[in-house]
């Protein structure tokens, strides 16, 4: 299947339906892990190249970070397969605004355990992440699902049941210090696009369903800090809850792609009448 914009003849209005998905997109993910710029201030910030009175800088780079990420999510779509190394570029772009050290990584899986904590029952619950020494053997498990979906998606339900299980099992496993969040959201839809379809986008209106679904994601499963198999770290019940999240909150890009292509066939439709 070609790529969603390739349908799209009109060069300006294909440009514009990619600008849109990238604001979208960028000001989404994130503002789900805290960012403050709205959208109209992600638009601007990356058409114009300045800054917001008032905002933080680094937010500014976090939005510069993850429009760049998202330019490299699109040149992955060339390659017959993504490896780890495409991972860590992308996490490089993702945490741009960050200064790495030995116990902050970037573009490297982290090097000490990390947690989450989550609220079930009204008691607050903390989660063990699986450890940093099985993080590479989970990882490639990781990888081999996501090019092997690539090749499976046949319908809009796989894509979305791709996006489900890929997003899922990358926060369950957690590999980075940081970033997670927005490597999932970015990396689950490389299977996608490369089937013709447009990104899932995750509205950040929605974050706290979007947080207690993931949540749900992994914490029936307990600490899995030495649990070496991917499959086994995630709750399967939750994971098709969450691709039924996804479904209706992929809707509006749906849309907004759907909307652009009627007005491509109109502006042909008009020109062809005009000869």
């Amino acid at each position: 299947m070609k790529p969603f914009f390739s349908q799209i003849q009109n060069a300006s209005l294909r440009k514009e339906l990619l600008r849109a998905i990238r604001n979208h997109w960028t000001h989404d993910s994130t503002a789900i892990e805290g960012n403050t710029l709205t959208l109209g201030d992600t638009d601007f910030v990356l058409s114009e190249g300045l800054t917001i009175s008032g905002k933080p800088l680094s937010h500014h780079q976090e939005v510069y970070g993850h429009a760049k990420a998202i330019e490299l999510v699109y040149a992955l779509l060339k390659k017959p397969e993504i490896k780890q190394d495409d991972l860590f570029l992308l996490h490089q772009a993702v945490l741009s605004e960050h200064i790495a050290d030995i116990y902050y990584p970037v573009g490297k899986w982290k090097i000490e355990p990390n947690f989450t904590f989550y609220i079930r029952d009204d008691k607050e619950m903390e989660h063990e992440f699986p450890h940093p020494a099985v993080v590479p053997a989970l990882m490639d498990q990781w990888l081999g699902d996501a090019n092997a979906w690539a090749d499976q998606i046949k319908s809009p339900k796989d894509a979305i049941q791709s996006y489900a299980n890929l997003h899922a099992k990358f926060v369950a496993v957690h590999p980075f210090v940081d970033g997670n969040g927005r490597m999932a959201r970015l990396l689950a839809n490389i299977p996608l696009l490369k089937n013709g379809y447009p990104p899932i986008n995750i509205p950040s209106e929605e974050r706290l369903t979007y947080l207690i679904a993931v949540s749900e994601i992994t914490a029936p499963c307990g600490d899995v800090s030495l649990q070496g198999d991917i499959e086994q770290i995630v709750d399967a019940n939750a994971v098709n809850r969450f691709a039924g999240l996804c479904e209706r909150w992929w809707q509006p890009i749906l849309e907004l792609v759907d909307r652009t292509i009627q007005k491509d066939a109109k502006l042909r439709s008009q020109s062809f009448q005009n000869d």
